[in-house]
């Protein structure tokens, strides 16, 4: 039976369309003989098969996803659909109105209209549903805010459920104070809030983990280390420590490899301490004494109905026993601890304690390194010569014994290297140069000091820069706060005592009041003043390494000398135009910050005339009380208000005007008649279009 036949015996019970939707029997092989493709016929014709069964099957099915696709894309092609006649109108009209300004293009095509609608409901739908959590904080963080706040609110120790604490001091928790670093010529004027007593924070306990420096120990290692420069010439050597696989397993938890534990004996890496009773020190005695070694320790009596009180026996250790009071009973029988067990920062005091003495007492060097006068070449001598120790400076009457401070910073990391395992070593900052010839015998010295690897020992070229040394060999200001440093137990880091910077000392205190709005709205000015200065900058830096890259992809192309020498020119040009750059934003001399704390830092030859000038000004302008808790200024605090009255009083409108501006409600936008028309064109011209689209399906179904 052919197709035609079946469609011309089918039609008369039922129409075209159902009979081809229908035909699942005839494709099948119900209707006629069975139908196979070129493969199974293939099979057939072979001899392999004798017969393969046919089932319901349909040929060239498609998927769901490409129904849909076609769809959607027939729907399209109708609703864009545009006759020859009506492109050519259209072009005539855009002819006419194409010098026509401020008027919308009749030829403008539907699915620009459309685009043009989404985009309009998109940008509705971010202002009626803005995001939870705001994108720049000085939002509603800002210095105006602030100045509401200090309005509203009084500062107060707030205490737990109503609870008055007699042991609290009655003067107001917050206040600014001036401050003053002689060292560096600086002022600060920060915010200080106190703690109450009641509010003490926990004591630590327990190791102590770090992964990376905190921004607080960076600023201290900057700091000492322009202290420093500034009072001793800064730093001259750059020591590198590294540490042995056994010594590493001992900073690891006291771990050791099965060769050592096996060969140890009697030396065992663990070891269990028995937790003995000390008897109680008397009054006249100035440490607790020896343990009880034969007994628990004394005990008391079981106290009963006619004898309330109890007895403390057995004082002197005659009676042998595990009798001891409750409250002085240990908690535990045995502490473990292991022998081998240590840090990078006990590593690194033990030789700096012996790099110290050497330092001032002097020492040997077994050789040194000498000068053939005859041919020019140098070679070692095996005599040893004594190093002199570092004293003081001899005074007037005579020489002195005081020998020099011993000067170092040191910072520790420990980073997975490249198969992923923990590389712990120490940077360390010296104030100790040698003499050429003694340097090979010191640095020999050192390491076997050191004795658990190997010791770098590098001359620093520019002392008074050498806080920058330690701090990009650390890897913090190179990376920033994703620098991987790696996790250590212990101290990570350590000054000297005379290396480190002088604190600031408080040379007043004044209520706080609005001190902090006045804070923050000097740091956004600083800030809109630095940032086109920072953008040069880093324009100046992109410039910079592309010029590299540039020099060193003409160098491997072969390029004359001529054309590398001019780029190596730029680069030092831009160099210097960005320390330019940032030397004009120090040379201001005003720092402030508004994050965690509110402070504001002037420096320079002209700080104290900045700070004098900055705190008139908050109290003539900003309305700043100026009111000091240990000298009375109010003739200063009228003398500013006199002089900025007009500034307090344009301060005082503007903040008004904006408040007011923020509280109105948004005007509401009268409907333009043109306006309106459009949409309705619009509206209309969808419907027709669908309309237009459902006749063709139906032409097309029949």
């Amino acid at each position: 039976m052919e197709l035609s036949d079946l469609l011309y015996s089918a039609g008369a019970v039922m129409p075209l369309d159902k009979i081809r939707r229908n035909d699942a029997s005839y494709k099948a092989g119900f209707l006629v003989s069975k139908i196979y493709t070129d493969q199974e016929q293939a099979l057939l014709d072979s001899g392999l098969v004798k017969k393969i069964p046919i089932y319901d099957r349909v040929f060239n099915q498609k998927s769901k996803r490409e129904l849909e696709l076609k769809k959607s894309t027939d729907l399209f092609k109708a609703l864009n659909h545009r006759t020859e006649h009506d492109r050519e109108a259209a072009a005539r009209i855009a002819e006419d109105n194409r010098l026509v300004k401020g008027r919308k293009s009749p030829t403008e095509k539907y699915r620009h209209r459309i685009e043009r609608n989404r985009q309009t409901l998109r940008l509705l739908d971010n202002v009626s549903k803005p995001l939870e959590v705001l994108r720049n904080s000085e939002s509603y963080f800002n210095h105006d805010s602030l100045y509401c706040s200090t309005g509203r609110n009084t500062p107060a120790v707030l205490r737990d459920k109503g609870k008055v604490n007699r042991c609290e001091p009655q003067i107001v928790p917050t206040s600014v104070q001036l401050q003053q670093r002689k060292c560096f010529n600086q002022y600060r004027i920060q915010h200080i809030t106190q703690t109450p007593a009641s509010k003490a924070p926990a004591a630590n306990s327990g190791d102590r983990y770090t992964d990376k420096l905190t921004k607080r120990a960076v600023t201290q290692i900057f700091e000492s280390a322009a202290y420093s420069a500034v009072s001793n010439e800064g730093f001259t050597t750059f020591l590198t420590l590294t540490f042995t696989q056994a010594q590493r397993l001992a900073i690891f938890g006291g771990m050791a490899s099965e060769s050592e534990i096996g060969g140890l004996g009697a030396r065992h890496p663990i070891r269990y301490r028995r937790n003995m009773v000390t008897y109680a020190s008397s009054s006249t005695e100035k440490r607790v004494a020896l343990p009880v070694m034969n007994i628990g320790g004394p005990y008391s009596t079981v106290p009963f109905a006619n004898r309330p009180r109890t007895k403390l026996m057995n004082i002197k250790g005659d009676i042998a026993g595990d009798y001891c009071r409750l409250e002085d009973k240990p908690t535990s029988g045995f502490t473990l601890e292991k022998t081998i067990e240590t840090t990078m920062g006990k590593e690194v005091s033990r030789i700096l304690d012996a790099m110290k003495k050497m330092y001032q007492r002097g020492w040997v060097a077994d050789h040194t390194l000498q000068i053939d006068t005859d041919s020019g070449q140098k070679y070692c001598d095996l005599t040893t010569e004594k190093v002199p120790a570092h004293i003081g400076k001899p005074s007037e009457v005579g020489p002195t014994e005081k020998p020099l401070d011993f000067h170092y910073i040191w910072v520790a990391e420990c980073p997975a290297n490249e198969d992923g395992e923990p590389n712990p070593h120490v940077h360390v900052l010296l104030k100790w140069n040698v003499e050429p010839r003694f340097f090979s015998a010191w640095a020999k010295r050192l390491e076997k000091i050191w004795g658990h690897g190997f010791a770098k020992l590098e001359r620093i070229k520019k002392p008074k820069a050498a806080g920058s040394y330690i701090i990009k060999a650390v890897g913090y200001a190179a990376k920033g706060e994703n620098a991987e440093q790696g996790l250590i137990r212990g101290n990570r880091y350590n000054i000297s005592k005379c290396t480190r910077a002088p604190k600031w000392e408080c040379l007043a205190s004044f209520e706080a009041d609005n001190m902090t709005a006045v804070i923050k709205e000097l740091g956004h000015k600083l800030e809109q003043w630095k940032k086109p200065l920072k953008r040069k900058v880093s324009k100046l830096i992109v410039a910079k390494a592309q010029t590299i890259k540039a020099k060193s992809i003409a160098i491997q192309q072969g390029k004359p000398k001529e054309l590398t020498d001019k780029m190596q020119c730029r680069i030092i040009r831009l160099e210097k135009q960005a320390e330019k750059v940032n030397r004009e934003i120090r040379e201001r001399g005003v720092h402030a910050s508004s994050g965690n704390r509110f402070s504001v830092t002037f420096e320079g030859d002209e700080s104290r005339t900045k700070v004098d000038e900055f705190l008139y000004w908050a109290a003539g302008a900003r309305g700043w009380s100026m009111e000091c808790r240990d000298l009375d200024l109010a003739d200063l605090k009228q003398d500013a208000d006199e002089y900025y009255l007009n500034s307090f009083v344009y301060h005082q409108e503007r903040r008004a005007y904006w408040k007011a501006v923020f509280e109105d409600s948004p005007p509401i936008l009268d409907v333009d008649e043109n306006e309106q028309s459009y949409w309705m064109e619009t509206q209309q011209q969808y419907s027709s279009l669908q309309n237009e689209y459902c006749c063709c399906t139906n032409e097309n179904g029949r």
